[in-house]
């Protein structure tokens, strides 16, 4: 990964696979750019055959700092491949992209979720697992909205999401079509999301829906640890060597 400057704008230059290291060093740029109070910044990835859910996560939170200090990011040069994947997984509404000779601009801000969310959610770490416990109601579009947000800012770090509804007393089915989404987005770079302590009215929708064919349901939390350990393939490793 290069980084060079034109004029007043940060250049970043991804190479043909963004995975594990590079994963880390965008991350290592978020705080540089707390540091510095970078304002206008280019992801180039005109290279770019392949990223994962890491980099893609990296690539969220660099868009918030940036937000944070009133700023900008645009990603340019996009591959066909690379642009399908952000296509099919939403991740083209969230993002500035320069294609051609314009630029098409971002329009869902998942940073800007209002003063109505009914949802909260509280984030564990256990081991390579992050634990949404969730609370409140799970509604479209605002509490997906913000599910979103802290789902695609977890992935920069975790592929394995583990979702806890035990509190959870309402999730419309709108929502679950962002779920189903953002599991395709982990589940191609070899995680995943997890569902427990679902309620009964939960419960009936999963599976009206069937969506435990999709994601996995288990009754508690140890269930669902205990289950992703003994799963053949959940860990995967990435183009470095490193295991995630």
């Amino acid at each position: 990964m290069h980084v060079e400057k034109e004029g007043e704008v940060s250049v970043i230059r991804l190479p043909s696979r963004c995975e594990g290291r590079i994963s880390r060093e965008l991350l290592e740029l978020v705080e540089h750019i707390k540091r510095e109070g970078v304002t206008r910044c280019v992801v180039d990835m005109e290279n770019t055959l392949f990223v994962d859910s890491s980099c893609i996560g990296a690539l969220v939170s660099l868009s918030k700092e940036i937000r944070n200090v009133k700023g900008t990011l645009v990603l340019r040069k996009l591959s066909g491949v690379v642009y399908d994947l952000f296509c099919e997984t939403g991740l083209d509404m969230i993002f500035d992209i320069e294609r051609g000779e314009g630029v098409q601009h971002a329009s869902v801000d998942i940073f800007n979720t209002g003063i109505d969310i009914k949802l909260d959610i509280t984030r564990e770490e256990r081991g390579d697992v992050c634990i949404f416990h969730l609370s409140g109601i799970m509604n479209h579009p605002l509490g997906s909205r913000y599910f979103k947000q802290q789902f695609l800012l977890a992935i920069a770090r975790y592929n394995k999401i583990l979702l806890d509804f035990e509190e959870l007393t309402f999730f419309d089915s709108l929502s679950v079509s962002v779920a189903l989404g953002l599991n395709k987005l982990v589940r191609d770079t070899g995680g995943g999301i997890r569902l427990c302590n679902a309620n009964y009215i939960v419960r009936d929708l999963f599976e009206t829906l069937n969506i435990h064919q999709a994601m996995p349901t288990f009754d508690s939390i140890d269930e669902a640890l205990a289950d992703w350990v003994h799963t053949p393939g959940d860990r995967r490793e990435s183009h470095d060597g490193e295991k995630r």
